[in-house]
């Protein structure tokens, strides 16, 4: 894969953000999911480039952060504004980006109140505060930081909270860039986490969209029957029904391609699922397939 790896990472994470905003907010920022307006929708704010001001290659680089517009309770005309940061690698102008983005927000005043935070995935302890003077004015910010390495994959591995699952991923991902295996490995079991009716239709397609980026599950070292289980549960039945007609080469009798294509996916799917060692049951699940049906394949 030729992409600079920062430049993948944070469109999975920017993605996630923007996708389950309002499971980002209450997983980050408990305090104001309490009087958050759950009847109004948790709206991205656009318009918002800043120049980076980070290594050599990427200054200059116009970047687009995460800013949302959060609506309160019993509050009709303003909402609270959030800015939502994430850096991979160890950056020293980090804290110095924040607090850029924050004074543009303010400067805009497109919400009454601004607040943020920022998610870290470097291996820095000291970015959530950032201070400056220059003969006699001071200016200084302090937000929360939450640092991912920092995140036990034990403890996120039993939280079921939607940003949760996000959160494991990115933990896996940190020590697995260049292994293929590992990847296939850690995607293959996302996607068991979110198979258990747990989530709805809209929180599983944000958490497996970000497993597909973030696992890069794009790279020709991973196989095409986790890509098409990945597929099968991140669009819609109709969606993915249509798809495999396509698939087939079936411009006309496109019932007779629908159900040629969805069975000859759900048997590939199944037949590598058995062979990676998930239980029948599971594959069941999956797949939709009776059990007579899959164990004919063992």
């Amino acid at each position: 894969m030729n992409e600079i790896p920062h430049k993948w990472r944070d469109v999975a994470w920017k993605e996630a953000l923007v996708d389950g905003a309002k499971e980002a907010i209450g997983y980050f920022m408990p305090d104001l999911a309490r009087d958050m307006d759950t009847s109004r929708e948790v709206t991205v704010i656009t318009g918002m480039e800043l120049r980076m001001a980070g290594s050599d290659s990427d200054k200059g680089m116009l970047i687009s952060d995460v800013f949302l517009s959060v609506p309160v309770i019993g509050e009709e005309d303003w909402s609270v504004a959030c800015l939502a940061e994430q850096q991979h690698e160890t950056d020293e102008n980090f804290a110095l980006r924040v607090f850029e983005s924050v004074v543009r927000l303010r400067a805009q005043r497109i919400a009454g109140k601004t607040t943020g935070f920022a998610l870290y995935t470097g291996d820095s302890k000291d970015v959530n505060f950032y201070t400056e003077s220059c003969y006699g004015l001071k200016m200084s910010l302090e937000f929360r930081t939450f640092y991912l390495p920092s995140y036990s994959v034990e403890e996120l591995r039993e939280d079921k909270r939607p940003f949760a699952r996000v959160m494991y991923a990115g933990r896996l991902a940190l020590g697995s860039e260049n292994d293929a295996a590992l990847r296939e490995k850690y995607a293959w079991e996302l996607l068991n986490m979110t198979n258990e009716g747990e989530y709805d239709q809209k929180q599983r397609k944000f958490i497996l969209d970000f497993g597909k980026r973030i696992f890069r599950l794009k790279d020709s070292g991973i196989s095409e029957n986790l890509k098409e289980a990945y597929k099968m549960q991140t669009i819609s039945r109709e969606e993915y029904l249509k798809l495999l007609a396509r698939e087939e080469g079936k411009e006309e009798g496109i019932e007779e391609g629908i159900e040629k294509g969805i069975e000859k996916g759900k048997f590939e799917v199944a037949r590598s699922m058995l062979f990676d060692g998930f239980p029948v049951e599971q594959v069941r699940k999956y797949t939709g397939l009776d059990e007579s049906a899959i164990l004919s394949l063992k």
